[in-house]
């Protein structure tokens, strides 16, 4: 398989190209969550894959859920998959956090009270922001200063009886049922092929933060299900059967991705979407992550968004010159994200 058709199926899984057309929740689910450390980012991860949607209509959805998932990092979430998600993440996450929490003098009984009072408050007050979480703990006995509050909220998340939401505020869930781990593993690697294939084991351990154990068994159950094929050089593997190969679309498919987006972390090696030489350029180190142009499922520049009275200003840096058939794709893209923040969009390419 040449490069080029690699990077269409990558685009088709993601729901780069064609766009999904659904809601966010929906899309959340297709490609087994959004990374979401960044609010805004995560809401324009979602614009960047859908059409007509708003942030206003994604903020407002009750299936989308903010938490703690794949790497130990916040993702936007599909509430119906809270439950083999977390059944995979929250051991270790937990197990990993104990000395953190021994060194910030939390224990059992501290966390059972916390609990109790955080579902209370969320149950009977709906949505609170940190600060008010804060309050209703130190009434209830518990002190939750410094980093004692993030601690505990994580771990109530982790136990699905909250979710963050976009607005910054926590919201009550019902605790979901664990599913048994072998049907979690198998549901694992079956969405991460759908949503980034073709791909490797090594690509799922580095996109999910799983032990290597569990990636084995992950794998082993949908091998049977599999096609392999050879990128540059190196094996992969897709879902099969599969759509028919689509044919290369008549113009460029220029995409705006945010910072952070889902669709640069799913794989151990990033060569295929980005060109080494530009690797550092795309991500400079420190764990930061550059919105990016993309051009046919490559990055060809970064870009930047700046808050207006007259709406946003787009800035594009490419790295070299843009294909004149990418203009008008790059303007539609500019002017989708201001449609998406419900304002107007100002493009400059420089």
């Amino acid at each position: 398989m040449d490069d080029v058709h690699a990077r269409r199926l990558r685009l088709r899984a993601q729901r780069l190209e064609p766009r999904w057309d659904g809601g966010g929740a929906s899309l959340a689910r297709a490609v087994c969550g959004l990374q979401a450390q960044d609010p805004r980012a995560a809401l324009l991860s979602v614009r960047v894959r859908t059409a007509g949607l708003t942030a206003a209509g994604v903020e407002a959805e009750p299936g989308l859920v903010r938490t703690w998932a794949w790497r130990g990092t916040l993702h936007l979430l599909a509430a119906e998959d809270l439950a083999w998600v977390h059944a995979l993440v929250a051991p270790a996450a937990l197990r990993g956090a104990g000395a953190r929490w021994r060194g910030l003098g939390l224990d059992a009984a501290i966390y059972e009270r916390a609990r109790a009072a955080i579902g209370a408050a969320l149950a009977e007050e709906g949505p609170l922001s940190r600060a008010q979480l804060r309050r209703r703990l130190a009434a209830a006995g518990v002190d939750a200063s410094g980093q004692r509050l993030p601690h505990l909220v994580r771990r109530a998340a982790l136990e699905g009886l909250l979710a963050a939401r976009l607005d910054d505020t926590y919201a009550a869930l019902a605790p979901p049922s664990p599913p048994p781990r072998e049907l979690a593993l198998a549901q694992l690697a079956r969405r991460y092929l759908a949503a980034y294939g073709p791909a490797e084991p090594r690509d799922l351990a580095a996109w999910s933060g799983l032990p290597a154990a569990d990636v084995r068994g992950a794998w082993r159950q949908v091998e049977a299900e599999l096609i392999e094929v050879t990128i540059g050089g190196r094996r992969a593997w897709r879902l099969g059967p599969g759509p028919p190969a689509e044919p290369a679309a008549a113009a460029p498919v220029v995409r705006l991705l945010p910072g952070f987006d889902t669709s640069l972390l799913g794989h151990h090696i990033r060569a295929l979407a980005v060109a080494a030489e530009h690797a550092r350029r795309v991500r400079p180190g420190g764990g930061w992550l550059h919105p990016v142009l993309l051009v046919d499922g490559r990055a060809a520049g970064t870009w930047s968004l700046r808050r207006r009275r007259d709406g946003v200003a787009i800035a594009v840096t490419p790295f070299a010159a843009l294909p004149d058939a990418a203009g008008p794709g790059l303007e539609a893209e500019a002017q989708d994200v201001g449609r998406f923040l419900g304002c107007g969009a100002r493009l400059a390419v420089g």
